[in-house]
């Protein structure tokens, strides 16, 4: 069995973990600013009333890029519009969140896709995939990928070179293996094949190649931009030559709050709205762009506006879609490792009817002209 090097402090294998750099925390203080007229923001005109009385949304507290959606959503207005006001919770760990989802005790989380998603479905204790919380943006450069130590650029040329390497992931049985397995394969290589070394946190992963204790890592944005602007990393390979439509992270709904489908559809329909904002401005960075850096830069651990259009953007589907057949590709692979021991079908994990009722509402995304 492939032993792991492991540096510093174990990291537990998460049972959903957030996907956060540097930790969760940051001012809750909510402030609403006036929605931009983006035109691809706002509700199609219909009897949609704010609900009444106001209903309080629990969510589970990250900071990361993959949460814009939630947090412009919040900060721009458009919860106020459905009459759902946001009561964000802090968690220690991904799997304290996961296991308060579980119990009903937070409405909303999001998080990478990990093997007790699968065991609790076939536990009859269902955590539900409801969106896209984070993708590669084909064409953006990837935002999560293996990345090299910059003095090795001229010897980890292609797949096959990172035989024998010491490859830094932040833990084990997640998608950080996963991908690393991916790119293993186009080199003909396995994972027995290297040297995988865990790293507390994505962070440590930089300092892990610039005082050269790993060769290469599994590394995320911003901190790929802010490793290449240090000279300490260089960009590997874009994750869509050898992953290509995975699924990185998902929006999830505790199983009582899915159940409450007017709340939960207005959730989304108003989640929906600001990750179509998010589209507009880092993606496409065409609409109000300005107005949108600044309140993720005020609430989001990427705290210097300048980063932001610099980095390869975390993809945030519009219309909330979840690349499936990703999530079940993720399910054998937890299933081949031994984390899963009985599979389940994709309707046991996955339910895109919020989703597609807020679509009905919005119609479909398109990008600003």
């Amino acid at each position: 069995m492939r032993k792991y090097l492991i540096i510093g402090l174990v990291v537990l294998v998460a049972v959903m973990g957030l996907v956060a750099l540097a930790g969760c925390g940051g001012d809750d203080e909510t402030t609403t600013t006036a929605p931009a007229d983006t035109g691809s923001t706002e509700p199609a005109e219909g009897d949609l009333q704010p609900l009444d009385p106001p209903v309080t949304v629990k969510v589970a507290y990250d900071n990361a890029p993959g949460t814009a959606g939630i947090i412009l959503a919040d900060k721009m207005g458009f919860f106020e519009q459905q009459g759902i006001t946001i009561e964000y919770v802090e968690f220690a760990s991904g799997a304290q969140m996961y296991t308060s989802l579980a119990a009903g005790q937070v409405d909303v989380g999001r998080g990478i896709i990990t093997a007790s998603l699968f065991n609790g479905a076939a536990q009859d204790v269902p955590v539900w995939v409801v969106a896209d919380s984070g993708t590669n943006v084909a064409g953006k450069g990837s935002y999560f990928t293996v990345v090299i130590r910059k003095d090795l650029e001229n010897e980890i040329k292609d797949y096959a070179d990172l035989k024998g390497r010491k490859v830094g992931i932040v833990s084990v049985g997640s998608i950080n293996e996963y991908f690393l397995r991916k790119a293993l394969e186009k080199g003909g290589l396995t994972i027995e094949d290297v040297e995988p070394t865990i790293i507390n946190e994505f962070p440590d992963l930089n300092v892990g190649l610039a005082n050269k204790a790993l060769d290469a890592a599994v590394q995320i944005e911003p901190l790929i931009t802010s490793g290449e602007e240090a000279g300490i990393l260089t960009y590997f390979k874009d994750a869509e030559e050898y992953a290509p439509g995975e699924q990185v992270a998902v929006l999830l709904y505790s199983d009582a709050f899915a159940k409450n489908t007017e709340v939960a559809n207005r959730f989304m329909l108003a989640h929906l709205q600001g990750v179509r904002a998010y589209n507009d401005g880092i993606v496409q960075g065409d609409v109000d762009r300005d107005n949108v850096i600044s309140i993720l830069t005020q609430n989001t651990f990427i705290d210097d506006p300048a980063v932001w259009p610099k980095m390869r953007p975390t993809g945030l589907d519009a219309d909330g879609k979840v690349l499936e057949d990703a999530v079940a590709g993720q399910q054998d692979y937890y299933a081949e490792i031994g984390q899963v021991d009985e599979k389940v079908t994709m309707d046991k994990v996955i339910d895109m009817s919020f989703a597609d009722w807020a679509v009905q509402q919005l119609g479909p995304y398109a990008p600003p002209q």
